[in-house]
């Protein structure tokens, strides 16, 4: 590995820390709401933010997703050295065997929550259309807007929507430069969809943010590659300056702000993403092992936390505990159970999963010996 080579994996660890706070920010925090804590959320003095905007941390990951996906696939992809065939494998197997996994285990935990109160926890549409659209990736956003089973797991839908937009388009140009006009044309369109607020199949707000934010991190890829052109670092305090600026706006004077979702996409996610590209000691912050880990955790964190939410409120129900979701000991216990839970399905159950689903349609090779017999 060149010096240069070791100097990018430090910038892109700390893109991976940054992956793994905002999976824990919707798990912790903003998804704890499903429990309807009795008085007031743990820790809510020390973490207002996460618990009021937490949501955007999936605008974040659209966008880190479309910068991976630029900088692992776009010179193959203009080159046409990979298929498209090949392309969705390599995206499938890395998201649906944990997808599938985690959704059939909210269905079961959600049928002995059902037994037990007559109702499914949190998300309703509990029935085998819904499952449909699940199974086939077509659930929130490109059907519609109904939550339904691991509801959290709408975000993997839209990927996949926006990985199929990605290929097509880098397929189609000559280089670089000329996919990034087209990407800019695609976060404007996924801009205007997110702000037309209607919501018709595959033109939603769930649709126009994850195709806002992914193109715009494809972009913001591009400028990373070519940061050497440019005072990168100078930029990159600029970035942090916007990002502090605008969460002391957002956490004392919120009425200035405007549309906060808006104002996030176009500007505070991508000013983050940067600082924290060209900030050496910013990066080396986010690049420690244990955030860079969670950040190999991520999608993990992201799909799990429901079922392990359903599960707590299951055995809650059945033997009656009477938990208090406001305590810090409850919190804390979720959120190990969620951790855990991550590790123990990535060394445990991952490569079994992955066998599970893509082995079961796979041909099985004949041996030579049979071959020539």
């Amino acid at each position: 590995m060149t010096e240069k080579q070791t100097k990018n994996d430090s910038h892109l660890g700390a893109i991976d820390g940054l992956k793994g706070i905002g999976a824990c920010i919707i798990a912790f925090f903003w998804h704890y709401q499903h429990f309807k804590p009795q008085n007031g959320s743990p820790f809510f003095s020390i973490f207002p933010m996460s618990y009021k905007h937490g949501s955007f941390m999936v605008e974040l990951f659209f966008m880190l997703s479309g910068f991976g996906m630029m900088l692992g696939y776009s010179e193959r992809i203009i080159g046409h050295k990979i298929s498209f065939r090949d392309f969705i494998v390599k995206r499938l197997r890395k998201i649906y065997p944990p997808f599938l996994f985690f959704t059939l285990v909210t269905i079961i935990l959600e049928l002995a929550y059902y037994h037990k109160c007559g109702t499914t926890f949190v998300y309703g549409n509990f029935d085998i259309q819904h499952l449909i659209y699940n199974l086939l990736l077509m659930q929130d956003g490109l059907f519609g807007k109904d939550w339904s089973l691991d509801a959290p797991s709408w975000c993997i839908s839209i990927c996949m929507l926006c990985y199929l937009l990605f290929y097509l388009i880098l397929y189609r140009v000559r280089n670089e430069r000329h996919g990034c006009y087209v990407f800019f044309g695609a976060a404007l369109l996924g801009t205007t969809i997110t702000l037309s607020e209607v919501d018709y199949p595959l033109w939603n707000s769930l649709v126009g943010r994850g195709i806002a934010c992914f193109f715009i991190g494809a972009i913001l890829c591009t400028i990373y590659r070519n940061r050497e052109k440019f005072r990168y670092q100078r930029l990159g305090y600029v970035c942090l300056g916007a990002v502090i600026i605008s969460y002391l706006v957002l956490r004392f004077k919120p009425e200035f702000m405007g549309d906060f979702r808006m104002a996030f996409i176009l500007g505070i996610a991508p000013a983050l993403i940067l600082a924290v590209l060209f900030i050496p000691w910013l990066g080396a912050v986010l690049g420690i092992r244990p955030l860079t880990y969670l950040g190999s955790l991520s999608i993990v964190i992201y799909l799990v936390h429901f079922p392990v939410q359903c599960a707590i409120r299951t055995i809650d129900e059945y033997a009656g505990l009477g938990l208090d979701y406001s305590t810090k000991a409850v919190w804390l216990s979720y959120a190990a159970a969620v951790l855990i839970s991550s590790v123990v399905y990535r060394l445990v159950i991952a490569k079994a999963a992955e066998k599970a689903v893509f082995g079961f349609f796979s041909k099985k090779e004949t041996s030579p010996q049979k071959k020539t017999a």
